[in-house]
């Protein structure tokens, strides 16, 4: 029987001009989770006393910038999915925070409006 010997090369051991901006770069980025984690806490404190999170958040920062704004333009927006959105506008809907009217021009055309409530 043969014996091969298949050693790696010992450079992966010294830390190489590349290897340290890697390891700046992951570093950061680990920087970058922690102030997002850090920022966003007391939002979502906030949020959960309402029994809301992020989606819902974000859906009245849109149509409260926004107002008369279609679903559809909504869903362009914040890139989700109509059954998320769906599930999310319903609840905002039947707690009073968002309004829902039909457009003017097209009664098909769901108009969205927050309320003084939301």
């Amino acid at each position: 029987m043969t014996d091969i010997n298949f050693k790696a090369p010992m450079s992966h051991l010294v830390p190489t001009e590349a290897r340290q901006r890697d390891t700046a770069s992951f570093d950061l980025i680990e920087l970058l989770f922690f102030a997002y984690r850090d920022f966003v806490g007391d939002a979502d404190e906030i949020l959960a006393k309402f029994g809301f999170g992020r989606a819902h958040h974000r859906v009245l920062h849109f149509v409260n910038r926004n107002p008369g704004m279609k679903v559809a333009e909504l869903l362009d927006i914040l890139k989700i999915t109509k059954q998320s959105l769906g599930r999310v506008l319903k609840q905002l809907l039947d707690e009073g925070y968002v309004e829902q009217k039909e457009g003017a021009t097209d009664r098909r055309h769901r108009l969205l409006y927050v309320t003084r409530e939301g």
